[in-house]
């Protein structure tokens, strides 16, 4: 069990969809927030604004908000990463257990953290295109 860091050593950077050369890409880190003193290990998104959220919280928000977790390049996404110093700061949003349990439905159904963030990007871009 490891605590969430702002160390670039520690996280996954992935291209959402590999097969589109146009894919965006998310930064992941499998942890434990330092301030929670359950130490429940959870998967965390870095935003764009240097804020880890993690996937439940994420999965829970509108996905026409989500692109805060997207970035176009890797070179972005390692900017931000280069950027960030001391202890991570973690977007506290609240979670239901409706939220918990829909999320869980979702991996039961065997979809990977990966898998799980390209169905968001389709329903992130399907969303933007909506009027």
């Amino acid at each position: 069990m490891r605590a969430l860091t702002n160390d670039y050593k520690d996280c996954k950077i992935i291209k959402i969809d590999p097969a589109d050369p146009t894919s965006p890409y998310g930064v992941m880190q499998e942890g434990y927030d330092p301030n929670d003193p359950t130490y429940r290990t959870r998967m965390f998104y870095l935003q764009r604004d240097g804020q880890w959220i993690d996937e439940i919280a994420r999965s829970a928000r509108p996905d026409s908000e989500g692109g805060d977790v997207l970035f176009k390049t890797s070179a972005e996404a390692l900017e931000l990463l280069g950027k960030l110093r001391g202890k991570p700061v973690v977007r506290d949003l609240p979670v239901s257990q409706a939220d918990v349990k829909n999320y869980l439905a979702r991996v039961g159904s065997g979809s990977s953290p990966q898998e799980l963030l390209r169905q968001f990007l389709a329903r992130y871009r399907a969303a933007k295109r909506k009027p």
